[in-house]
């Protein structure tokens, strides 16, 4: 029966690419604008929230999202979330709301039109390069320092197998040391199922897309020797939601 379905599913993620190109090119000339002065970044986000909540209106996909904790939005964090899906980046936008940045792979930004994200208010890591990914994360440790909150997929791409994290990387638990800015995990359960990329080849399908938003974790009384335990509980937050909320999958949970 599944394989009855398949093509519908296909047609659905070229669907959703499709209204999430027309909406952009709507909003760009007001991207355009925001961008192009630092002070109107928070405009910028407000856009990509609208953005983000009419691409889930026309696609069916309907955010739940769960605070564990009631979020200061007077402060700024770090934001650590898994990586299954391309859902993850405007799923993310409902959570941060408000004055951000992401971190993203460098190849984002070598997609014409979407480069004035990581040209502007966004900021690309080249993980195969020690010298850009170090420049990166300056430069996020400096928008920190501003006030501004970082958007972050510790495990550095889209992990091959869901909902089985890969490790994380150092880099945001390291900023979040040094800068002693609080990290907030999110669990994103189940963009991994909604939609599929891999190449040329993606499938997916609307319904509903929980997001677990934890306490924040405190770094102020952390140095850099705690770093590696700091980045396990995150880890294990995370991946616990995983297990628990998709019980088929515990066989694949970290060990």
């Amino acid at each position: 029966m599944k394989r009855w379905f398949h093509p519908l599913r296909v047609l659905w993620a070229w669907y959703y690419f499709l209204v999430f190109a027309l909406l952009f090119f709507l909003f760009y000339p007001f991207f355009a604008v925001f961008l192009s002065n630092e002070k109107w970044y928070a405009l910028a986000n407000r856009l990509r929230v609208f953005w983000a909540r009419l691409l889930f209106l026309f696609t069916g996909i309907v955010p739940r999202i769960t605070y564990k904790h009631k979020l200061d939005r007077s402060r700024n964090y770090i934001f650590c979330s898994n990586h299954f899906s391309y859902l993850d980046i405007p799923i993310s936008a409902l959570v941060a709301r408000r004055n951000w940045r992401y971190m993203a792979k460098a190849e984002l930004g070598d997609i014409p039109f979407f480069s004035i994200f990581f040209r502007t208010i966004d900021i690309s890591v080249d993980r195969e390069s020690g010298r850009d990914s170090f420049k990166a994360f300056q430069v996020a440790g400096e928008s920190l320092s501003a006030g501004m909150s970082i958007v972050n997929y510790p495990e550095g791409k889209i992990g091959p197998h869901p909902p089985r994290m890969v490790r994380f990387k150092n880099g945001p638990f390291r900023m979040a040391i040094e800068k002693q800015i609080p990290i907030v995990p999110l669990t994103m359960v189940d963009n991994w199922k909604l939609l599929f990329v891999d190449g040329w080849q993606m499938y997916g399908n609307p319904g509903i897309s929980r997001v677990i938003v934890h306490a924040p974790i405190e770094t102020k009384h952390l140095t850099l020797a705690d770093l590696d335990e700091l980045k396990e509980r995150v880890y294990h937050i995370i991946q616990n939601d995983l297990n628990k909320l998709i019980p088929s999958q515990k066989k694949h949970a970290h060990e």
